[in-house]
């Protein structure tokens, strides 16, 4: 959370997910976020989008599943209006998930989410060293601000359990 603080970082908008709920009650809890649950992936997006171009400096934390969801109103945040977006994204299906989901599920994520990324020009990082987070936050934060695009930073369970 501290990161996000020095990153300039107050608004804090999610669809609610099990693999980054801890995360979401820290944020949730410091009087220094305005924190927001949506109940889409597009509705999150499309806020994220607003603040960010009114210049409110934003985080849309998802699931893997909701970044795929999401990718109608993402593909419009890239390719047609180079709005800057940091998107921490829980990566399910790593090699180090331990979630009840179906290997059918997992495998699915894995194989779709880098293709899509790449396919909607959205750069992305695989975070899965703790020790290695903030500096890519403060990186990821940096590239979409300074290429005007949304960047995701994909949280394996290494660092999210």
């Amino acid at each position: 959370m501290d990161v996000l603080k020095a990153e300039g970082i107050d608004l804090v908008v999610t669809l609610p997910e099990d693999p980054t709920n801890d995360l979401c009650e820290r944020i949730r809890d410091d009087p220094h976020f305005t924190f927001l649950s949506v109940t889409s992936e597009g509705h999150g997006l499309a806020l994220c989008a607003g603040a960010s171009v009114a210049g409110r400096p934003c985080v849309f934390i998802t699931g893997i599943a909701g970044l795929l969801v999401g990718t109608w109103m993402l593909s419009h945040m890239s390719l047609l209006y180079g709005i800057p977006l940091l998107l921490l994204v829980s990566y399910r299906g790593d090699l180090s998930d331990k979630s009840a989901i179906p290997g059918a599920s997992l495998r699915l994520f894995r194989t779709v989410a880098e293709p899509l990324l790449n396919l909607l020009h959205v750069p992305y990082a695989i975070a899965d060293q703790p020790e290695n987070l903030r500096e890519l936050i403060r990186n990821a934060h940096f590239t979409s601000q300074e290429q005007s695009t949304p960047v995701a930073l994909l949280m394996t369970g290494r660092v999210l359990w």
